[in-house]
């Protein structure tokens, strides 16, 4: 929900039968894999693979608990505007708006709709790595009364992860929502679990607290937050629509006692001159806060007389767009900001910020900055935390001609994914994709660059869903000609451990025949115009994780390798692998000298290992050859243990399988 800005329009280890039929059946589900992807033997592997699911209603206590996917009929939900965070043991949690104000079903009260006010923030966890998430009770019950649904909270949502764990040995989570009841955004909400998400702080008073949420003077929008340490939080909002200020707490978010603008005081006059700004961030390593924003470039351009006038309800065209991309930076704590300049287009007429400006860090403290004129997607970076910057480099391709409300995660040193809405058929000369054609297709896109400091346009990009919108795409909030059926953002995360991504973002289509993605009950047809309805009634959100390819993070350096003889389902079998190149200085590899059908296979190129350190396995995916023709592999290895053998698992894609305990030999995967 939005206002328009004054200038802005936009367990046990022995292997037992069961582990054994466990493995068996994660084989069959490999090999099916496989055959959807209809790769032949001398095909390479596709660049990326994605699962998409939707994930379960969110509001209450009485929806907590649901898996997706894996709950049928249950996976479905009507939220929207969601993002992700992940802890630093791959723990992922998720949270979106509640639009159950569209919905009569679950909202019937009319004073309700018009306030905003049934439901809560919806919230969900995912412990392996995004291939399911269960929900949480909603971030906001606290304010709802005994068997009543309104609260005053569950707009504009935003989830942080501390890097650090608490004094009960987990990760704080925290989560922001708007308060928008009626007579404007008037509040922002923070709330904290200090267990996993199993329960959340708050105070029950409404509908201006005062501590918990935090509530900033003059009106609010869209929060963002940012953690550091096991117990330090910021958050970040667009006070009275033209200021972003940032308020820290360093007791967990109990209070919120420090505050400052973004703006230094050379930049001054940058107020009411920029877009909403991007979402805040807290470098874990050093404690540096970052938020990225847009505005214009000068204090010259910030006084013309014709700017000062122009914009808002006057319906006077402003003479510059907000055409600079800037850095805040705080290395105090956020006691203070410094404004970098990121890059000014020369063309004043250009406006960026649509919708929201992005940004990252990697490992190394490298920071990226991701913006959008509309229609094109570019990226800057810096290696000295923001002070200079190189680019803007182009980032989308067709089939994305337009791309926008892009999102952006980092790894390893050099290493980017970014994902936006994208697609190709707004019409000739479209600059505004809020008058797209009604039959432009919308897609959520994923682009890699592994190499960003050596490269720095060497993405590589793939379509991750099918449609999830069609025709125009509103980024001006409150102020749109058409409806808001995406909204204003999504997000992306990585497993810290293997690089694997998973995105969040909205879907607004009517999909009564896939069951990973049902449609709620008020979604009961596909919209057919820009402003049918139906296409609000059916916004839900959607995940897609990444399930093969390269990754923008190794695995950590670890002891693996193994090799021996098995008894498998398919016949005896010999294995051997070498996967910690990295401490021995040995080629990685996997191997067998007889797979179990008297063939031979060598490994020729290793593409994505993933650890399962509950259930102590390794699984590889890759490229070799049998007995000299092309094949692509897939091998999961089962740590021997005392009183466990360990067991292996071959996958290949020219139809053939094997799985089995070992006979001799050992699995060392520390």
């Amino acid at each position: 929900m939005k206002i328009k800005p004054v200038r802005y329009s936009s367990q046990d280890r022995r292997l037992n039968p069961t582990k054994i039929s466990v493995l068996l059946t994660t084989t069959v589900l490999i090999i099916s894999a496989l055959s959807l992807a209809t790769h032949t033997a001398n095909a390479a592997l596709p660049a990326f693979t994605f699962s998409t699911y939707e994930v379960a209603r969110s509001a209450d206590q009485s929806h907590a608990g649901v898996t997706c996917p894996g709950s049928g009929p249950t996976c479905w939900n009507w939220n929207a505007e969601p993002n992700i965070a992940t802890a630093p043991d791959g723990t992922i949690y998720a949270t979106s708006e509640n639009t159950a104000f569209n919905h009569p079903s679950e909202c019937p009260g009319v004073a309700e709709q018009l306030l905003y006010i049934c439901g809560g923030t919806g919230a969900w966890k995912s412990t392996d790595g995004g291939a399911h998430f269960t929900t949480l009770t909603s971030p906001n019950v606290n304010y709802e009364g005994a068997g009543n649904p309104a609260t005053f909270w569950g707009g504009d949502t935003h989830v942080a992860v501390a890097p650090v764990k608490n004094l009960n040995g987990q990760y704080n989570v925290y989560v922001v929502s708007l308060e928008a009841a009626g007579a404007g955004l008037i509040g922002i909400g923070e709330s904290t679990s200090q267990d996993g998400g199993a329960t959340w702080s708050g105070p029950t008073h409404l509908p201006f607290p005062v501590v918990n949420p935090s509530a900033a003077p003059g009106v609010q929008d869209r929060p963002w937050v940012a953690a550091y340490g096991a117990n330090e939080v910021c958050v970040e909002s667009h006070t009275a629509a033209v200021v972003p200020g940032v308020f820290c707490s360093y007791d967990a978010g109990v209070t919120f006692a420090q505050s400052a603008a973004a703006f230094d005081a050379g930049h001054i006059w940058l107020t009411a001159e920029t877009s909403i700004p991007g979402a805040i961030h807290i470098d874990p390593n050093n404690g540096n806060i970052y938020v990225p924003f847009s505005g214009v470039a000068s204090a010259a351009e910030a006084a013309d007389p014709a700017e000062v006038i122009c914009g808002g309800t006057t319906g006077i065209p402003c003479p510059y767009g907000l055409h600079a991309v800037y850095m805040a930076v705080s290395t105090n704590g956020g006691l203070t900001f410094t404004d970098h300049l990121v890059y000014a287009n020369p063309n004043v007429n250009t406006s960026y910020g649509e919708q929201f400006l992005a940004m990252t860090f990697d490992s190394a403290g490298n920071l990226y900055e991701v913006y959008t004129d509309g229609v094109n997607l570019y990226y800057s970076y810096s290696t000295d935390t923001g002070n200079s910057w190189h680019g803007p480099y182009h980032l989308n391709q067709a089939p994305s001609t337009w791309a926008v409300m892009p999102w952006t995660i980092a790894g390893d040193a050099g290493k980017l994914d970014v994902v936006w809405y994208g697609t190709n058929g707004c019409g000739a000369k479209v600059t505004d994709v809020d008058f797209c054609n009604q039959t432009a297709n919308w897609q959520v896109f994923f682009a890699q660059n592994l190499n960003v400091l050596s490269n720095p346009t060497g993405f590589t990009q793939i379509a991750v869903t099918g449609t999830i919108h069609e025709g125009q795409v509103c980024l001006n909030g409150g102020n749109c000609q058409s409806y808001r059926g995406l909204f204003d953002d999504f997000g992306i995360t990585a497993d810290p451990h293997t690089g694997l991504a998973t995105i969040i973002y909205d879907n607004d289509m009517y999909t009564p025949n896939n069951s990973q993605n049902l449609p709620n009950p008020d979604c009961t047809s596909q919209y057919t115009t820009a402003s049918d309805p139906a296409q609000q009634n059916c916004v839900h959100t959607d995940i897609a994780h990444q399930t093969s390819g390269q990754t923008i993070s190794q695995p950590p350096c670890r002891e693996s390798d193994g090799e021996g003889s098995f008894h498998g389902a398919n016949g005896n079998g010999q294995f051997s692998f070498d996967r910690d190149g990295c401490k021995d200085g040995d080629r990685d590899s996997v191997d067998s000298s007889d797979r179990g059908d008297g063939r031979d296979f060598h490994s020729t190129e290793i593409d994505s290992t993933q650890y399962d350190d509950t259930a102590h396995t390794m699984t590889v995916i890759g490229l070799g050859t049998v007995n000299g023709v092309p094949v692509i592999f897939t091998f999961v290895a089962t740590e021997t243990a005392l009183g466990t053998p360990g067991a292996v698992s071959f996958v290949f894609s020219d139809g053939y399988a094997n799985a089995g305990p070992l006979t001799s030999g050992s699995i060392v995967l520390h």
